[in-house]
Parts: structure tokens; C-alpha cells; sequence
């Protein structure tokens, strides 16, 4: 069988040894199963990046089996590792990784391969749905999430401390532009026509741009109910926020 080996550091930073000490422990598994090592890859730089030119050159190779010393010298997403891996089962081709005892051309090989790509998917999902249940959390609690909307301005950007962190005041100058926003709209003036009116007379955008876009108007319009103070907690029972709002509800 013919073996072609890989080896991959992040930074050049990284020591030279620490490639050749990687392909001499892909040689040693290459003579103890039996395979002829026909060319050998390496590359710097990071694994989430497919474009590497020592990969890419090593997938135009001709060759059975490559052999990395560590599973995330192929590919450190474990989204990337999956297709490259499914890709390599449908063109007959079969990889190993030393660390995990990853070797596809056996049953028990293919076997550690499924259940650690699933586990990894598993933590990619627990980590997103910690993160989502953080953000309910801190809206649950009356705090805002992200970049203050317009009219408002964050009180921890002025005072630093963490405990004013998601806490917001009123922008008096925006808050009137809100407000007329909210009257035109009312009155059936398009977002377009309301857009450009605000461009014309000169009122900045949150970013300070002169062109206001029918799209930030939109967004504006659809937070009515934030502007009118009010959120809603876990349990779906409507709350208001601890700042002043900006329209009556």
C-alpha cells in the first residue's frame, strides 16, 4: 500500500524539529504496517484553513493511505474533517492518525473515527446552546445584548464597570428622531420616502453616516416594543426595562 505522510505546524514560529519528529513517527507506523512511504507533506499555518498549499498538494498525490501524527494536522474544524473524510471513503482512499489510533483501513479504525467526529459535533452543539441560553439569560434579566439600538447609548461604554454591562440611557437627540420615525410611518410614509428625508436634512445614522437605508429604518420599526420599554422574560410574561422608553406603549 502506498502511504504518503503529512506533518503541519501553526506558526513558523514553531520549530522545524517539530515536523520531523512528527513524519519520523508517521515512518515508524508506516514500516510496522508494511507501507512504502511514497512522498511526504508539510505545511505552517492554521488547520481551519483548507487552502494550504502542502494539503492541496498532497490530495493531486497518488497515494493509498496519508498519515498524520495528530488528527488536527489535517483539519482543526471538525466540520472540515468530516466531508474530507467522507470524500476520502467515496474516492477508495483512507487516512491515519497516529494520537487517536485513527486507522480507516481497519473496522475499529473507521469505528474511533465515527464516534470521536460525533462527540466532537456533539461539543460544537453544547457550546452554541450555552452560548444561546447566555444571551436568554442576560435578556431575561432586562439587559441589552449587543450594540445599543438607536436612541439609546451604553452606560458601561462611559463608566467601565462590568455590573453596568447590557444597561442603557437615553440619547435625547435620537430618541426624537425615533419618535418622528415612528409618527411618518404612522402617517404612511414609506420606509424609502422616511430614509431619504433623513437623509436630506443631514440627521446621522448610529455610525455616523449621512445615508440612512430603507433597511435600518425597517429594523427600527420592527423593535416597537423595545422603544416602548417592554421585553419578555423565559416565561413569556412581558417585563419593562429599568431605562426610560422612548415611545408610549
Amino acid at each position: 500500500m502506498k502511504a504518503a505522510l503529512y506533518a503541519r505546524v501553526s506558526t513558523d514560529m514553531q520549530s522545524e524539529s517539530s515536523v520531523q519528529e512528527q513524519l519520523r513517527r508517521c515512518r515508524q507506523y508506516a514500516d510496522l504496517k508494511g507501507w512504502e512511504v511514497v512522498e511526504e507533506f508539510t505545511d505552517v499555518g492554521s488547520g481551519m484553513n483548507t487552502e494550504r498549499e502542502g494539503f492541496q498538494a498532497l490530495m493531486e498525490a497518488d497515494w493509498d493511505v496519508v498519515i498524520a501524527y495528530k488528527l488536527d494536522r489535517f483539519h482543526r474544524s471538525s466540520a472540515n474533517a468530516q466531508l474530507w473524510a467522507k470524500h476520502l471513503n467515496e474516492v477508495g482512499r483512507n487516512f491515519v492518525a497516529i494520537d487517536y489510533d485513527i486507522d480507516t483501513t481497519s473496522v475499529h479504525g473507521r469505528l474511533i473515527y465515527t464516534i470521536l467526529t460525533a462527540l466532537a459535533e456533539m461539543e460544537v452543539e453544547l457550546t452554541k446552546e450555552r452560548t444561546r441560553m447566555g444571551l436568554q439569560g442576560v435578556k431575561n434579566e432586562g439587559r441589552w445584548v449587543g450594540k445599543p439600538p438607536y436612541g439609546y447609548d451604553s452606560i458601561f461604554k462611559e463608566t467601565g464597570n462590568d455590573e453596568d454591562k447590557g444597561l442603557l440611557k437615553l440619547n435625547q437627540g435620537e430618541a426624537e428622531v425615533v419618535r418622528m420615525v415612528f409618527e411618518l410611518n404612522d402617517q404612511g410614509e414609506s420606509l424609502t420616502a422616511i430614509a431619504e428625508a433623513l437623509t436630506t436634512v443631514g440627521v446621522l445614522t448610529k455610525s455616523g453616516k449621512l445615508r440612512w437605508s430603507t433597511a435600518t429604518i425597517g429594523d427600527m420599526i420592527k423593535r416597537k416594543t423595545f422603544y416602548e420599554g417592554v421585553y419578555y422574560d423565559a416565561e413569556n410574561e412581558a417585563r419593562r426595562y429599568e431605562w426610560e422608553a422612548i415611545l408610549e406603549a
